[in-house]
């Protein structure tokens, strides 16, 4: 049973987040796509350059609607 007063402990939400591909991303930021990794790389966003070098990337949902920075 449980107490009345107790404390409920509550998770707070992460943002929501988009996958984007490398053709995406290039029009997200407005740049070309041999810049794109560099961008990543300099930005500190993590990303994932797949066999084929396509390059996949999870992007705040905020920045998304709100352009390119």
């Amino acid at each position: 049973m449980q107490r009345l007063g107790r404390r409920v402990k509550r998770r707070i939400r992460a943002g929501q987040r988009t996958i984007m591909q490398s053709q995406e991303l290039c029009a997200h930021f407005g740049i070309d796509n041999d810049k794109l990794e560099a961008l990543l790389l300099e930005r500190k966003l993590p990303f994932h350059k797949d066999s084929n070098g396509q390059i996949w990337a999870s992007i705040d949902a905020k920045m998304t609607t709100a352009g390119p920075h």
